[in-house]
């Protein structure tokens, strides 16, 4: 159902404009990626949690959250995407916030980790403004996803 909902919005090349290869070709595509999300637990104790995020007045679909974490060390790295139309009206600092809550209070996660495109500038000007601290610089080079660039990696140590 999600799928189905949420792929005009994927389709969307204003979505992919730092990360284009990973954009899904087709509902059929995104179908299968968010069929392989629905297992929460991955390798090596990797726990990966999916939201949809809704508004809540109208309950339409504007994003989602994700939260993959580890149990050694006990670290969780967050990822969100807003969709275009959505984007700065307070759904991602919203999100954000909420999954923050979850893993302190629900996980006991004290360390979590965020990576963005250097050149997303909203993403981490939002981070920061909730705590995140900058703390490298790396090169994302993924030849298996299509991936090269370099990328921030922001920490919040709660």
């Amino acid at each position: 159902m999600h799928a189905i909902e949420a792929w005009p919005h994927l389709n969307d090349a204003r979505m992919w404009a730092f990360f284009p290869k990973l954009r899904p070709k087709s509902l059929k595509e995104l179908r299968a990626m968010y069929g392989r999300w629905e297992n929460p637990l991955h390798a090596e104790g990797e726990v990966r949690e999916n939201w949809a995020c809704r508004d809540r007045s109208g309950g339409q679909l504007v994003g989602t959250m994700q939260a993959t974490t580890f149990p050694e060390p006990a670290v969780s790295y967050i990822a969100y995407g807003i969709f275009a139309a959505y984007q700065r009206q307070g759904y991602a600092r919203e999100a954000i916030s909420a999954v923050l809550q979850h893993l302190r209070e629900d996980l006991h996660i004290r360390r979590i980790l965020a990576e963005m495109a250097v050149g997303n500038e909203s993403s981490f000007k939002l981070v920061e403004s909730l705590g995140f601290k900058r703390v490298r610089k790396q090169n994302i080079a993924n030849t298996e996803l299509g991936l090269d660039g370099d990328e921030y990696v922001y920490e919040l140590v709660i």
